[in-house]
């Protein structure tokens, strides 16, 4: 109990000591904005027509190994207005599943990763991304070779690039000029091929005129004194004696045109009076530029119309209910996993899997002691 006490001592410290600073990156592909009152926003009453469409994405790992991960991945996506479903005007399927290997192999010096995809369903096949834009090395990814984590990053690229993949035909066939589509998470790419299918996606969203956003559940952004970026700006709008139901953004930063990676206006949204904490959002840059503040804030109040969840103030109902659909559920995986684990019985490759499988397990077996 002391070291704890003495623990909080020197948190409560170091905190309150530190100055709320400003939006720190620590590279030269942004452009801040300084923390200051005037940059508050205030939210509207939105009367529109706007469609908004909700797109999230979940992958569990039905077979684990350190050279091999077989995924069972999600995809889903739903459309609201004036915060009622519509139901879908395409053919699109709603709520997408398929399989997923991820293989390692040394090659050349460096370690390749390759993955083979297979929807659970026929129909899904066209709606998944080509098997040679999952092909990448360690080297190219980033990624420390050899581990669980980076077998798990290099897993996760079938599923990211099967939502913008999905977003794109969305764009093209739900929605119509105004509407909006939020993607869970940034718009920034993490993977050397992903920028292929997010240009697609931006290139349909500029010919239709619909708007690409996306909004984080968490945000790690802080300011150039370490402080919490959100907390900062939920600080200033304190002291400064701002209602949070008087202000939905305040602009961050701005990515350069030299960021390939990440093309997007960042900003920080408080979306109701109630809500908990404000959340990361962001616009593509190509259309974020060319609106005024009143049509940037008209398009963030029409989505704070549709954050009056009784359990998630704040926070879009249609991304509750996306991830909710598009989670991977613990219980779900136990029919995947017997029928694959009889499958490979059959075929007599158990008694070489199941080794494997017990390498990566014992930290979740001491877990459950």
């Amino acid at each position: 109990m002391k070291s704890i006490k003495e623990i909080a001592e020197i948190l409560s410290r170091d905190l309150s000591q530190r100055e709320l600073g400003d939006p720190y990156f620590n590279d030269s592909d942004y452009r801040s904005c300084p923390l200051n009152k005037e940059y508050f926003h205030e939210i509207n009453s939105a009367e529109t027509d706007r469609k908004i469409a909700f797109v999230d994405g979940g992958n569990q790992e039905l077979l684990p190994s350190p050279v091999y991960s077989v995924q069972l991945n999600r995809i889903y996506f739903s459309i609201f207005k004036n915060n009622k479903r519509l139901p879908l005007q395409s053919g699109i399927p709603q709520r997408m599943e398929f399989l997923s290997y991820t293989t390692s192999k040394f090659k050349n010096g460096d370690i390749n990763f390759e993955t083979k995809i297979r929807p659970v369903k026929d129909k899904f096949k066209e709606f998944l991304p080509n098997e040679k834009d999952l092909q990448a090395t360690a080297r190219e990814e980033k990624v420390e070779a050899g581990t669980q984590a980076g077998m798990h990053r290099m897993a996760s690229m079938a599923r990211r690039f099967a939502e913008w993949k999905i977003t794109e035909r969305i764009i093209d066939m739900e929605l119509e000029p105004g509407d909006i589509i939020i993607r869970d998470g940034s718009l920034q790419t993490g993977h050397q091929n992903e920028y292929k299918y997010v240009e697609d996606v931006f290139r349909k969203a500029m010919e239709k005129d619909v708007f690409i956003t996306g909004l984080s559940k968490t945000c790690r952004l802080t300011t150039d004194t370490q402080v919490s970026l959100i907390d900062s700006i939920q600080r200033l709008a304190d002291e400064e004696e701002i209602e949070y139901d008087k202000w939905c953004y305040y602009p961050v930063a701005w990515s350069k045109d030299t960021n390939r990676d990440h093309k997007a206006v960042i900003m920080v949204v408080k979306l109701n009076r109630h809500a908990h904490t404000a959340f990361r959002f962001e616009i593509f840059k190509e259309q974020a530029k060319d609106m005024n503040d009143k049509e940037i804030c008209e398009l963030v109040s029409c989505i704070a119309d549709n954050c009056k969840d009784i359990k998630v103030p704040g926070y879009p109902y249609g991304l509750i209910d996306a991830d909710l659909w598009a989670r991977v559920k613990n219980e779900e995986m136990e029919g995947y996993k017997t029928r694959l684990y009889s499958e490979l019985s059959r075929n007599g490759i158990w008694t070489q899997v199941n080794p494997l499988i017990k390498i990566v397990n014992t930290h979740e077996k001491l877990d459950g002691q």
